[in-house]
């Protein structure tokens, strides 16, 4: 593969594990990073010896990759459109704005992605959408090196960012919430975020191709300790509350597309 120039703009937690993703790999990409923020400027610099800058220069070809808040798009679009050649690739990251929102300003192809921050190891999964048919420029290649790649309507990722951009949230919060549990029921706080840490470490040991609510019933044995919890769950409404939850997470992105589009 031909040397690919990766424009990265906003290295906050996402951009940056996109980099450290994309500098894991050994694909002959030579990196182009933007950021205003000093601390982070500091911090990229620091970790992986890259000097960014606050502006975009005249970019004539490779990727664009947007990690910057959806709220300054409108902006960033407006500062830099003529900067950018129409031969360049631009990928964005951003929750809740369509592809056929940035291409009212621009005629570039654009690819549009769902990750979350488990692609800085390079074991992600990444939903992806796109305006064209090809590999333009093997970026799809190169995405696959940061995990399994897979495409989708774009009608789906109002959803998709509400399961999968959002979820290690949810786990994590539930996480959170087991360990304050079993701190209030005795166990030190440090004894039960050792437990629950060791926990999460072996739940991909039950990740197969099996059903989820079949899954659950192989670890329950019935009027044992495991069921109690999950009736006291059901009794609970755990199945309204997560579901508003992610109902919540997904009308949140369809406003954001809107807020963009100023309907």
């Amino acid at each position: 593969m031909n040397n690919l120039d990766i424009h990265i703009v906003g290295l906050g937690n996402l951009g940056s594990a996109l980099l450290k993703g994309l500098k894991n790999l050994d694909n002959n990409l030579t990196f182009h990073l933007y950021e205003k923020e000093p601390k982070i400027i500091d911090f990229i610099n620091s970790e992986f010896g890259i000097k960014s800058k606050t502006e975009l220069e005249a970019i004539e070809s490779g990727v664009l990759i947007l990690c910057i808040k959806p709220k300054d798009l409108n902006n960033f679009i407006e500062m830099n459109k003529k900067k950018i050649s129409e031969n360049v690739l631009i990928c964005t990251v951003l929750a809740g704005v369509e592809t056929s929102y940035i291409s009212k300003f621009v005629n570039n192809k654009i690819i549009r992605l769902m990750p979350n921050l488990s692609i800085k190891d390079n074991n992600g999964f990444i939903p992806y959408t796109k305006t064209y048919e090809e590999d333009y420029l093997s970026f799809e290649t190169i995405l696959n090196g940061l995990g399994i790649i897979s495409e989708y309507e774009e009608e789906l990722f109002h959803i998709i960012t509400a399961i999968y951009g959002s979820g290690p949230a949810w786990y994590l919060e539930l996480s959170s919430k087991i360990a304050e549990a079993a701190t209030n029921l005795g166990l030190s706080k440090d004894d039960s975020n050792k437990i629950i840490n060791e926990l999460l470490k072996s739940l991909p040991a039950f990740a197969n191709d099996e059903e989820f609510g079949d899954m659950v019933k192989k670890i329950k044995s019935p009027n044992g300790t495991t069921e109690a919890g999950l009736n006291s769950l059901m009794a609970d409404s755990f199945d309204k509350i997560i579901f508003n939850a992610i109902n919540s997470a997904t009308e949140r992105s369809i406003q954001i597309s809107k807020e963009i589009n100023n309907e």
